[in-house]
């Protein structure tokens, strides 16, 4: 008997809830103004997260195919490593690279290849009267392409005879071809660097962009071609690949203990330079999106708090426009749960309507923001499953005390209430 019992009470259950959530929507339709008041802070806070959410994983989606751009496995040597915080005195240590190091480090078993890379400071890019603004300038060797898996889209790319020659050759990307030739074809024309005449000698594919700054407006010179070539104190940094993926840590530390051993470090000196892998990006990127999510759920929770206080205010408010009707409810058999989950439902009726209003005004901001700005944008169902819950978890808990109070009220009295 016991198992039909409960059988029969459970279509009597869903009747209840489905009333609870009539009425909530009834109260709704009947007092809009009053309802989308009390819900503001509830929809402000879902609209924060589901529209946060959005922009940050449109960016670590754009950021991972920034990074795999970068070519598979690279390691950067480099004076600093990204988000390095050092003193003054550490700063005058940190040294770049000379030509012997780079070739002690091209040596070792685990490295397949190095480019070096000479930064060069280039004000004007010019081709006759055109100019090309805001062009990155490099000296590199010839491992640049094996490195980088970078290749041409028209011409050749630098030799290991025009770096012997530090031949005036170079490469440029395709924002630079463009500016500079949106007409003409860009091979063996001359192009002015400061002054220098390089002719151009190919073209490189298109790399698109990495954390926003475009890797194609960029002419690629032969190493000691712009400028004259020291082997002792020019200043050179590098990019390598190991000879495979598994063998990347045993690159690392076979570059940081052949750096150490050219430099002449003691055991217990800290190094005068920094080696690391596409993996430091990540983290430091993984930190910046970590503090994205703090503010969101700091600016959500305040939203959600104070909306969660006016859902307790107008049910507390109700329970005592609805005594009577309490009263008459008990005087007609409902129980004390009865009463308490018709409130409690109310309130998460409520506060659901906000998540939902929230939700759609997020997601179109989410798309607006990807359609007409430069930051991606991308809708997760995993947040917004998160915001619908967390919108009726707000009305659950702050609809429990006034619930709590309609149950708790004495029928007699709620009956002779006026």
């Amino acid at each position: 008997m016991q198992p039909l019992r409960r059988l029969a009470s459970r279509p009597s259950v869903l009747l209840s809830i489905a009333e609870a959530v009539g009425m909530g929507l009834q109260g709704i339709r009947a007092y809009k103004m009053r309802a989308f008041l009390t819900i503001l802070g509830v929809v402000m806070g879902i609209m924060t997260v589901t529209g946060m959410s959005s922009i940050v994983a449109g960016l670590n989606s754009s950021m991972a195919r920034q990074l795999s751009a970068l070519g598979s496995s690279t390691i950067f040597i480099r004076p600093f490593a990204p988000g390095e915080n050092i003193s003054d005195e550490e700063w005058r240590r940190r040294k770049g690279l000379t030509a012997a190091e780079v070739e002690a480090i091209k040596a070792r078993p685990a490295v397949h290849a190095i480019a070096a890379i000479e930064p060069l400071s280039v004000e004007m890019v010019k081709y006759g009267t055109d100019r090309a603004r805001g062009v990155q300038v490099v000296g590199i060797s010839s491992d640049y392409e094996k490195v980088h898996d970078s290749f041409v889209e028209r011409g050749r790319f630098i030799s290991d005879l025009d770096v012997s020659r530090a031949a005036p050759v170079a490469l440029i990307g395709t924002d630079v071809r463009d500016a500079l030739f949106p007409f003409l074809d860009p091979l063996d024309k001359e192009i002015s660097l400061d002054g220098r005449r390089f002719r151009v000698v190919g073209v490189i594919q298109r790399m698109g962009k990495f954390l926003f700054f475009s890797r194609d407006n960029l002419v690629l010179v032969p190493l000691g071609a712009l400028q004259k070539r020291d082997p002792n104190f020019n200043f050179l940094v590098a990019d390598m690949k190991p000879v495979s993926p598994a063998l990347l840590d045993a690159a690392i530390e076979q570059t940081r203990e052949t750096l150490r051993r050219q430099r002449k470090l003691k055991y217990l000196e800290k190094d005068n330079f920094a080696i690391f892998s596409q993996d430091t990006f990540t983290q430091l990127y993984r930190q910046i999106t970590g503090g994205i999510y703090m503010v969101m759920i700091a600016i959500s929770s305040i939203g959600l708090l104070v909306g969660g206080v006016g859902v307790m205010n107008i049910m507390l408010v109700s329970v005592t426009e609805r005594t009577r009707e309490i009263g008459i409810r008990k005087a007609l058999g409902a129980t004390k749960r009865d009463i308490l989950w018709q409130f409690l439902t109310e309130a998460m009726t409520l506060t659901g309507a906000g998540g939902v209003i929230g939700i759609l005004i997020g997601a179109g901001a989410a798309l607006l923001i990807d359609t007409f700005s430069p930051f991606p944008a991308v809708i997760q169902p995993t947040w917004v499953i998160v915001a619908f819950t967390t919108s009726m978890a707000v009305g659950l808990t702050f609809g429990l005390w006034p619930a709590a109070r309609a149950a708790a009220l004495d029928p007699i009295e709620a009956l002779r209430y006026e």
